[in-house]
This record gives C-alpha cells, structure tokens and sequence, in this order.
C-alpha cells in the first residue's frame, strides 16, 4: 500500500463487503467475533462519528467514537489490520479525528500496552485500562 492508496471516509452508509471487512478487522486484532452485517451497521450506526481507512476498496482501519455530550467525545474504536500496523494509518485516523474535533475534551479507554499511543496524541485516558486482545 502507498500513501497515495490510502483514503480515509467518514460515517459512509455500510455495504455487506464493507461490514464483513469490519468483522475480519475486528477478529485479526483479537476482538472477538462482532456479529452479523446488521448488527454491525446497529454499531455503527448509533455513533456520531467513524471513519474507514481503505486501501482500494478494502477495509484496513476504523476509528469509531460517540459525542458524550457538546464538549466530550469517548474514541471508543481504533484498530488496523495487522499487517498494515506500524504503517502510519492509525496515525492519520487519529490526526482526522482531532481535526474534526477541535475544540472537544476526548478520552478512551486505552487498551494495556498502547497508552502512549493515545498521550501523544493528547487524548485522555480513563481508568482502569482495557484489557489487551485475547487472539481467537
């Protein structure tokens, strides 16, 4: 993938491709299994607020938060495919989504081991930390 593949789209209606995507996401960071493509759309779209990372049409980043209120937002979802981790996407979710939530106090709930991901980013965290994946 090259930067130039890589485009970033916010709260998009979610197709059955895009929603398996998702899924295959969440299970290669070890999250488990999300449900079906309904189910998923649900999640999506209760939140305020997500973005998709795609290389061509593929899923291989998302970033999902939900407005607490008019000045706190909880980014409750950041994941990368793994083999595309360490590449520069969760940065470039991360640097929209404070874009486009300038004056907005943000949190999350860290999972153990990326903290310092997220403080350098100036986003909160709340305690206790999450727990790391468990691999399925």
């Amino acid at each position: 993938m090259t930067d130039a593949s890589l485009t970033i789209i916010q709260n998009p209606v979610l197709d059955d491709a895009q929603c398996a995507e998702i899924a295959a996401l969440y299970r290669a960071v070890g999250w488990g299994h999300p449900g079906t493509p309904a189910e998923l759309r649900d999640i999506y779209d209760y939140p305020s607020y997500y973005l998709l990372a795609l290389d061509g049409e593929r899923v291989i980043g998302l970033l999902r938060a939900e407005n607490e209120n008019a000045q706190t937002t909880w980014l409750a979802e950041l994941a990368v495919l793994p083999e595309h981790q360490a590449s520069g996407i969760g940065k470039a979710l991360m640097q929209r989504f404070l874009a486009d939530h300038p004056r907005t106090r943000l949190y999350t709930d860290a999972t153990d081991g990326v903290e310092e991901f997220f403080r350098r980013h100036g986003i909160a965290l709340r305690r206790p930390l999450v727990p790391g994946p468990s691999k399925v």
